[in-house]
């Protein structure tokens, strides 16, 4: 497994600390920037489908639509 070095403030370390080891902190911050990331470039890419097909929903509707299919 990589090894990553940051510099943090104090400040920050013991706000991290708050949260558990700084390792589970750094890592479930990095897994929530990257899911981040992922979402807004799939949002992006429904969009880009929704200009070329002229859809007459937005991606915010297909999100809610998807999340309904998924409860039932």
């Amino acid at each position: 497994m990589p090894t990553i070095t940051v510099r943090i403030s104090e400040e920050e370390k013991k706000r991290l600390l708050k949260h558990g080891t700084l390792s589970t902190s750094v890592r479930e911050a990095l897994e929530l920037y990257l899911n981040t990331k992922q979402s807004q470039e799939l949002m992006e890419r429904l969009e880009a489908l929704q200009r070329r097909n002229k859809v007459r929903t937005t991606s915010a509707d297909e999100v809610k639509m998807i999340d309904e299919d998924r409860t039932r």
